[in-house]
């Protein structure tokens, strides 16, 4: 093996260039669902899309912690929109929900801002959304308000078996690795934790927390941004 070439880097490159090529996949998969809706086969390229997605965010997720593990990571905050935000994400996420017969309930203040990096935000959204309607039995709740000193909660709830228990303690535990059960994303929560924890304002960090219960009785997903 030559020693000159850095694996990690290559790593790093390829995973931004598969990611380019699924933006491109996703593109066509909308295009080809506006066509096929209704129909059997628009049912599996709703499901195809939404595996599409997962691949993704897992990549994002890759990219964002090789980018953190190497210092690089830039956060850009600026004040924007959440119900804008969540407006979009649910856009992209639409043809799935329609076709799973997903009941959406949508509680979005507006206007609701935060200072945040938006590209980061979207992204552990879209982690949650794309989990949460993966193990919903038929509703998702997605809740944005802002509070009395100015922090913004969202909360994304669904009606399925909610989280093991496994990831409910390894979420409380902000020290802990990452978790070694990947199938309700061990890499997705310690992704989210990252991505809130750099989101820092008036001396106060952004923080996720997970529960079962609420409104629906499934998983409830909370993040707080300052």
């Amino acid at each position: 093996m030559n020693p000159d070439i850095n694996f990690s880097t290559v790593l790093a490159s390829s995973v931004h260039d598969m990611k380019n090529s699924l933006a491109l996949v996703l593109q066509q998969l909308e295009e080809v669902s506006a066509q096929t809706q209704g129909s059997a086969v628009g049912s599996k390229v709703a499901q195809l899309h939404y595996e599409a997605q997962r691949i993704n965010a897992n990549l994002v997720q890759l990219l964002h912690l090789y980018r953190h593990q190497q210092q690089q990571t830039v956060v850009n905050i600026e004040l924007h929109f959440i119900d804008e935000i969540i407006e979009e994400l649910v856009l992209n996420n639409e043809f799935y929900l329609q076709q799973k017969g997903i009941e959406l309930s949508l509680q979005v203040e507006q206007p609701c801002m935060a200072y945040c990096d938006r590209d980061l935000i979207s992204n552990l959204l879209n982690d949650i959304i794309v989990n949460a309607m993966r193990y919903t039995a038929d509703k998702l709740e997605i809740v944005a308000s802002q509070q009395a000193d100015q922090q913004v909660l969202i909360e994304v709830s669904d009606n399925g078996p909610g989280y093991p228990a496994a990831m409910l303690a390894a979420a409380s535990n902000k020290a802990s690795p990452l978790c070694a059960d990947y199938s309700r994303t061990g890499l997705g929560l310690y992704f989210a934790r990252q991505i809130a924890a750099s989101h820092q304002r008036s001396g106060k960090k952004g923080q996720i927390t997970l529960k079962n219960g609420g409104n629906l009785g499934g998983s409830v997903f909370k993040l707080v941004l300052p």
